[in-house]
């Protein structure tokens, strides 16, 4: 997470490391063989394996709208490439970049997105189906479940557990 002057938060994979090591397509031989041989951080070690999944991409051209405020996330979006700036109703920014993930929290607690999402560049997602990961997340056993409860609830700074995570 790094922060500029104009009180913007960004959130993001650093490509960088991925490029250097040559990996521009997550199912070569190539980027086996280098997730195989180099030490890569466990938010790394996800994004790669979610960038290279068969899940379905959703892909946005600049200035297109994601996700609007007062909507129902449906879908969750992992970015794999390009930015998201979201706007709230205070005009508060957050961009999202590679590895970053939103409308999970949202969707597993049932809430509607308190924020506009928009494409700043081409942006490529993986998307998760919320009805499918609130069905994966209820056959979680109660550890896991707990995590996902603890971790949706800080993000949306609610003080009790949403009913979808009960």
């Amino acid at each position: 997470m790094t922060t500029n002057s104009e009180e913007e938060i960004r959130f993001g994979m650093n490509m960088q490391r991925f490029k250097a090591l040559g990996i521009i397509d997550p199912r070569s031989k190539h980027a086996i063989d280098a997730f195989d041989h180099h030490e890569f951080s466990s938010a790394e070690r996800l994004f790669f394996k979610l960038w290279g999944s068969d899940l379905n991409s959703g892909v946005f051209q600049p200035g297109q709208k994601i996700a609007q405020r007062g909507d129902h996330a449906t879908f969750a979006h992992v970015v794999i490439s390009g930015i998201v700036e979201t706007v709230d109703d205070q005009g508060k920014k957050l961009s999202f970049g590679p590895g970053s993930v939103f409308g999970m929290a949202e969707g597993l607690a049932d809430v509607v997105y308190a924020w506009d999402a928009v494409a700043k560049s081409v942006v490529n997602t993986k998307l998760i189906s919320m009805d499918r990961a609130l069905r994966e997340v209820r056959r979680l056993n109660p550890g896991l479940k707990g995590i996902c409860r603890f971790t949706t609830m800080r993000i949306l700074q609610l003080k009790a557990p949403p009913a979808s995570l009960s």
